[in-house]
């Protein structure tokens, strides 16, 4: 499939009908990484997209679903036969503080599986929430093997910068919307990453059930695209070829 567009992180189990949202994007030349937020939403969708081009469905943990160590088992269940993961990480803010240790140690567990499991010819795509925890997010990246064997890809980066130019030392790419677009340090380091490490993203729909379509997904990259160009003082046509060159070589 020739993709115009790639969405490195959207939330199509959301949508009121994934699967009619994926043909549709698929007609439109859109590809996506299709996260969900635990691994009950994955097995769940998973049947009504299998046969929908364009759309690579990961199976994740988000940190706000995790609320003992324990919540990541069904993961680890089916991770070694899956290459898309997400979205899986980290949230340090006041609201899920109190769930950190739990978080922590199913991270851990569930990169390590994934650094086990990630095979050199197709490594495994990690999508990583990482909010007030960049640093510790990398810890474990890099403790547990997952940086250097996976294709690690942080969702919306909101770290300081130089936990930006160590995720990028350890490799990971970083997939930018429209939302990361309209803050001042998403701004910034839109213009100063290496072209060959931005993504777009549009983590759409915000709530379950959404009315949107395809077209909702479009106009949103279209808009992260313009905006990444303009930082960067690129051609819009420019910005929106690399960066489906630089998805189509982590998906690859």
């Amino acid at each position: 499939m020739d993709y115009s567009l790639w969405d490195a992180h959207c939330h199509i189990g959301w949508f009121a009908d994934p699967a009619s949202v994926a043909r549709e994007a698929a007609q439109r030349g859109l590809g996506m990484l299709g996260v969900t937020v635990e691994p009950r939403e994955f097995l769940a969708i998973r049947p009504t997209l299998r046969d929908e081009r364009g759309v690579m469905l990961a199976a994740g943990l988000h940190p706000w679903w995790v609320q003992d160590a324990t919540d990541c088992d069904s993961l680890l269940d089916i991770i070694c036969d899956l290459r898309f993961i997400g979205e899986i990480g980290l949230d340090a803010s006041p609201r899920h503080q109190g769930s950190w240790d739990a978080q922590l140690s199913a991270f851990e567990q569930i990169c390590k599986a994934c650094a086990d499991s990630s095979e050199v010819t197709a490594p495994k795509v990690l999508s990583i929430h990482a909010v007030r925890s960049a640093s510790a997010v990398l810890d474990v990246l890099e403790a547990t093997g997952a940086a250097e064997r996976c294709r690690c890809v942080l969702h919306w980066f909101s770290g300081t910068t130089d936990e930006l130019w160590r995720a990028a030392g350890l490799g990971c790419s970083f997939s930018l919307g429209e939302n990361s677009m309209a803050t001042r340090r998403g701004r910034e380091y839109a213009r100063i990453l290496p072209i060959e490490r931005i993504l777009t993203e549009t983590d759409l729909p915000e709530g379950r059930g959404a009315p949107a379509t395809a077209n909702t997904i479009v106009s949103s990259l279209t808009r992260a695209i313009s905006d990444i160009a303009a930082v960067r003082g690129l051609a819009t046509e420019t910005v929106r070829q690399r960066v489906v060159e630089n998805a189509i070589a982590i998906i690859c």
